[in-house]
């Protein structure tokens, strides 16, 4: 279970962002799962075996992280299922691509549980009457699916994602975009995410940075 900031130490903030991705909810046990799914379906229909389904997607995915780097669109699920059946069948199959990339988010979005912790501070935080704001990467749909799922909506003012600034954390653009929405100065927020590489970014525009 991770570790979250005291509210004593959030509570002279007038904005509070969270990052979503492994930082409200564990990614990776939702993804595990929504991948073997996924693939266990495309390896069916495609008359493959697991491993060259696996290998397949490793690949696709590393050709559209390469094409797309710093980019939202990076990491669309889409575009990975969508290169997987160019690679194998040479043509796209276009009711196939829409289909695995239904399948894995509906499995996703099934297996996804906020940490208690998370929910616990978020509500502390919004009796303050602290307003809530989420800085992400990836495409704004499925963040904003998350955030249902998540039964976020009521406590959170804005999610601002890389796919609608354009550029990813920890690009100074993205988090200048969410003190503008707020109309807040940096030195009156705080960024609290699991990743030192990319939430960390928010020192550049005065936020105070807290590791979960």
């Amino acid at each position: 279970m991770p570790t979250f900031p005291n509210i004593k130490d959030l509570k002279h903030f007038e904005v509070v962002f969270f990052d979503l991705d492994n930082t409200l909810y564990a990614y990776d046990p939702a993804h595990k799962a929504a991948l073997e799914a996924t693939l266990i379906k495309f390896a069916y229909e495609h008359d493959i075996d697991m491993d060259t389904a696996n290998n397949l997607y490793r690949e696709a995915r590393k050709v559209i992280n390469h094409r797309l780097h710093g980019q939202a669109a990076s990491h669309s699920r889409l575009l990975y299922f969508k290169e997987m059946i160019q690679a194998l069948n040479h043509h796209t199959r276009f009711s196939d691509a829409l289909q695995f990339e239904k399948i894995y988010w509906q499995h996703f979005l099934t297996e996804m549980q906020i940490f208690p912790e998370a929910l616990k501070l978020i509500k502390q935080l919004s009796k303050r009457g602290i307003a809530l704001g989420i800085i992400t990467d990836l495409t704004t749909q499925i963040q904003l699916q998350k955030m249902k799922k998540l039964k976020l909506e009521s406590y959170f003012k804005h999610l601002i994602t890389s796919e609608e600034v354009g550029v990813e954390k920890p690009h100074s653009t993205i988090f200048y975009h969410a003190l503008n929405l707020f109309d807040a100065k940096g030195e009156t927020c705080a960024m609290i995410g699991d990743n030192t590489k990319t939430d960390q970014g928010a020192e550049q525009v005065g936020m105070q940075f807290f590791l979960v």
